[in-house]
């Protein structure tokens, strides 16, 4: 080979090498805009999530260095809120806003975040969005990190508000004392006004008659207040003093119980109106509207209790043994207190009669709807359950009261069939024998506010079938270590019960969360249930309150399970279908609480072919 040809060949072979070694160089200073893009790799909170309070502080992590030129800007409910500038961690890939000083208040909050990537000079932006479910305060004595480059929220002292506590306020006994009274209550006004309409219509003159219905009116509405500020309380985590105020209430429209509550209220404040003049509820211009307005409160009662075979026939049963119970009681209560007083004319001997023939009728109804609800209810667990037992021993006292009753009316029969005028001693002996049988019936009403306080048979949530469930899914892990059975129905848009069974881990479990995601290309936000199970057992969401999944399509279901056994994380499809009739709004707030639980070891009801829905004290049902 020729010195020339040799010396191409290794000019070549130099040039060659020159332009490998410079070629990175010059294609990475030709073409920026191939880096990647600034991305969100994780913030606190997370998007989709939902908070009890505002965060101490939001917390943004990306994927590269940003530069100085970023900027963070939060909206809640619509409206930008004012809050201290974002400021960078120390090692450039987080920015942290403090708002430990500046809570944002309850409602859905969107953070927008804008970023100069250094890496890549451009510009990249983006949002996620978090729910809070109660107002709160600045914290008195923050506490920031000592180390700048921690992006941790800081800690904050416990607040001194009394309105953002950390556990749900405990309003049980203030609750069930508060139904005992509006029930006593509201017997007394309907079952009096149904008896001077029917049978004593002299009672208006009465000075003793426009006592007894105003106290038990005004006693109506201090109760009545007081029971839903209770469940609002158990429904907002806020304290019973925050609940009072009636702008509150409204936390209660979305279940059935709510609504019954706060419509109760509004008729038992209305029936000020024949309180005011009882004599509209004589005179035929008036009578049913002065009638319905309480008969109406009372019937309210009857939506206590949500689910269960034959629902709507229960809603029936519930109000006509509401109705029934009030017309006994009620009457009772006037005949003792006020007609039966001391002696007097026929008009009082025609009041006794007149309510011992109107008051049969009521009792075959109490007792035969009281039979339709023990049927739905505890049939199949009448001794097993604490509701069983309480209605067990509900249905002796009734028993021991009709047998009162029987003997006060054959007392009735004996000693005023024929008589022109209330006798002193006569009306002394009756007083008695009603004011026992009406205690009674104060003790039935005790009762049965206190069988509110648990959930019956058919409706815990140890009985519930899954057979029903449109859309079944069991998590397993390889080394055997998780097994989780999620169950979700209808499956489409709108609410969706949730019946959830963790039979693996078997050990202590600090955290089961769900989390739905949209639809790719939705604008739908994610939904995250937080399941309240620290042992394997049964969590239950009542369809009332339901996992709000806003639009059809495939989403994302991701179950993350934290236990001392190990962090566990699955995923699955959900196809949810469209249902004009269900439809939600897809800004509907993620739901986290409430949930009923079982013990570990119950089961699931695996071979019935009923769907019964559970309810929860928490919920403040009735």
């Amino acid at each position: 080979m020729n010195p020339g040809t040799r010396f191409v060949r290794r000019g070549g072979l130099l040039v060659a090498m020159a332009i490998a070694a410079v070629w990175p160089l010059i294609g990475l200073g030709a073409s920026p805009a191939a880096a990647a893009p600034v991305a969100v790799v994780s913030s606190s909170p997370t998007d989709g999530q939902s908070l009890l309070t505002s965060p101490t502080a939001i917390a943004i992590t990306f994927n590269q260095t940003v530069g100085s030129a970023s900027s963070v800007v939060i909206t809640c409910n619509g409206n930008a809120v004012v809050q201290p500038g974002a400021r960078p961690t120390e090692d450039l890939l987080s920015l942290v806003v403090d708002l430990s000083a500046s809570p944002l208040p309850r409602g859905s909050c969107v953070v927008g975040w804008q970023v100069q990537g250094l890496v890549d000079p451009g510009i990249s932006s983006g949002t996620f969005s978090f729910v809070i479910q109660q107002d709160s305060v600045a914290a008195q004595v923050p506490t920031q990190s000592t180390n700048p480059g921690d992006t941790t929220p800081a800690a904050v002292a416990p607040s001194t508000n009394p309105g953002t506590p950390t556990d749900p306020p405990s309003v049980g006994g203030a609750l069930g004392l508060a139904r005992l009274l509006t029930n006593l209550a509201l017997a007394g006004l309907f079952g009096s006004l149904v008896l001077i309409a029917v049978a004593w219509p002299e009672g208006v003159e009465y000075i003793l008659t426009l006592r007894f219905l105003r106290y038990a009116w005004l006693l109506a509405v201090i109760s009545s207040a007081i029971a839903t500020a209770c469940m609002t309380a158990q429904v907002t985590g806020d304290s019973f003093a925050t609940s009072m105020s009636p702008t509150t209430w409204f936390e209660l429209a979305h279940t059935t119980p709510g609504i019954a509550a706060l419509a109760r209220f509004a008729l038992i404040a209305g029936t000020a109106w024949v309180v005011i003049r009882p004599e509209r509820c004589i005179d035929p211009a008036t009578q049913l509207p002065a009638l319905a307005l309480p008969g109406l409160a009372v019937a309210s009662l009857g939506f206590a209790r949500v689910g269960g075979n034959l629902q709507l026939v229960g809603y029936a049963a519930g109000m006509m043994h509401a109705l029934a119970m009030a017309v006994w009681l009620g009457g009772l209560l006037l005949l003792s207190r006020v007609v039966l007083a001391g002696p007097g004319d026929d008009d009082l001997v025609h009041a006794v009669r007149g309510f011992s023939r109107m008051v049969t009728p009521a009792w075959i109804i109490t007792l035969v709807t009281g039979c339709v609800q023990l049927y739905r209810l505890d049939s199949g667990h009448l001794l097993g359950t604490a509701h069983g037992r309480l209605l067990v021993l509900k249905v002796i006292v009734v028993a021991v009261m009709v047998f009162v009753a029987v003997a006060t009316r054959q007392f009735i029969l004996a000693r005023l069939s024929r008589a022109d005028v209330m006798s002193a001693p006569n009306a002394s002996r009756l007083r008695r024998a009603i004011g026992v049988e009406a205690t009674i019936g104060v003790v039935v009403l005790g009762l049965t506010a206190w069988m509110l306080a648990s959930p019956p048979g058919n409706l815990n949530v140890s009985s519930l079938s899954v057979s029903n469930y449109a859309y079944q899914q069991r998590f397993v892990d390889p080394a055997s270590k998780l097994d989780l059975k999620v169950y979700i129905n209808p499956g489409k848009v709108g609410r969706n019960e949730v019946l959830l069974q963790l039979v693996k881990p078997t050990t202590e479990v600090s955290q089961i969360t769900l989390r739905f995601d949209p639809p790719l290309n939705s604008t739908a936000s994610p939904v995250i249930l937080t399941v309240p199970l620290s042992v394997a057992g049964v969590a239950h969401l009542d369809p009332d309150i339901g996992i709000p999944l806003g639009v059809p399509g495939a989403w994302t279901l991701t179950v993350d399970v934290v236990a001392t056994a190990g962090t566990f994380r699955q995923t699955a499809v959900l196809n949810v279908l469209a249902d004009a009739s269900n439809a939600v709004s897809v800004s509907l707030p993620t739901v986290t609480t409430p949930i009923v639980t079982s013990p570990p070891g119950v089961g699931l009801n695996q071979t019935t072919t009923t769907v019964a829905v559970a309810t929860t004290t928490t919920l403040g049902s009735g």
